[in-house]
């Protein structure tokens, strides 16, 4: 029998959760993508986790599921008041991830900042921990409305949308929240 190898790989490095894909995800079944992402969202329920940063160090190109979930993570880490950013993209992913309009796109509250090195992020996530400190903020984390964030994982998402009210896809939908998981929502 051969090992199950794990869709992520988790770290923390002081207040920061780093996760790192371990492969493409046509390497894995739906429900091991699920569960990965459950457990990602969970870990950011951690009052030692603000920020949370994704390496792409295994990766040479990625999909639309892989993009969903880089979107419903970065919406999660900022309503605490953390900060979402990616290191070790190649150009060719950079390039994807800019034409979708999630590198440094401000006017949304799922763009993405990236950097080239693991320790350069991590050293401008210390930074907006210490400029988060100053300003004390965010005062309740982990609480947005009176609602736990535990309440939002993933059997609750039915797609989403930005700011200017525009739907994803329906690849996106399905797998965020419908049939393809194996629940209907």
């Amino acid at each position: 029998m051969t090992e199950q190898k794990c869709v992520f790989s988790f770290e923390q490095e002081t207040n920061v959760l780093v996760v790192t894909p371990n492969g493409t995800f046509t390497e894995y079944r739906d429900n091991d993508i699920r569960n990965a992402y459950n457990d990602t969202y969970r870990m950011l329920d951690n009052p030692e986790v603000n920020h949370l940063l994704f390496d792409f160090s295994n990766l040479t190109f990625f999909g639309s599921t892989l993009v969903g979930i880089l979107i419903q993570l970065a919406k999660k880490v900022r309503l605490g008041g953390g900060e979402a950013v990616l290191c070790n993209l190649s150009d060719d992913m950079q390039s994807v991830m800019k034409s979708l309009m999630l590198l440094e796109n401000t006017r949304t509250n799922f763009f993405w900042t990236c950097y080239p090195t693991r320790p350069q992020a991590l050293a401008e996530l210390a930074k907006a921990t210490d400029n988060n400190a100053n300003n004390n903020w965010p005062p309740q984390k982990r609480k947005w409305m009176g609602i736990e964030p535990t309440s939002g994982a993933f059997t609750s998402l039915n797609g989403f949308e930005d700011r200017g009210g525009h739907q994803t896809s329906k690849h996106f939908r399905r797998f965020l929240g419908g049939e393809s998981c194996g629940h209907r929502t």
